[in-house]
């Protein structure tokens, strides 16, 4: 009998869990819908990062495609955090990615 309990009780807990995600950076969401909520949007290429603070870099790219807002025509600034627990960018030198930004404080801001 009581394991009957035992195994009632953790099958309630898991159908009444909230739904988890891997992140707390990434908001569920379409990539539509993503877009949509975001000041601007590029493809580009990694040229670097500098420190900006303890918790931040200022990460370089070059422009190859502008997708959304009023973006630098050649290179782009992009304040994210130092590392994955902080939602900074996995990025190497040299490759391509699209990063989804938003405005604040005079800077574009991005995160995974």
């Amino acid at each position: 009998m009581r394991l009957l309990v035992v195994l009632a009780v953790a099958a309630l807990a898991a159908v009444a869990a909230p739904a988890a995600t891997a992140c707390s950076c990434i908001a569920p969401g379409t990539p539509r819908a993503d877009l949509a909520r975001s000041d601007g949007a590029f493809v580009g290429v990694y040229l670097g990062r500098s420190r900006l603070s303890q918790n931040a870099f200022l990460y370089k790219f070059t422009i190859v495609r502008r997708v959304k807002g009023k973006l630098p025509t050649k290179t782009i600034q992009v304040v994210a955090g130092t590392d994955s627990a902080s939602c900074g960018l996995q990025v190497r030198k040299g490759k391509r990615i699209a990063l989804l930004l938003r405005r604040a404080e005079g800077r574009w801001h991005s995160s995974l």
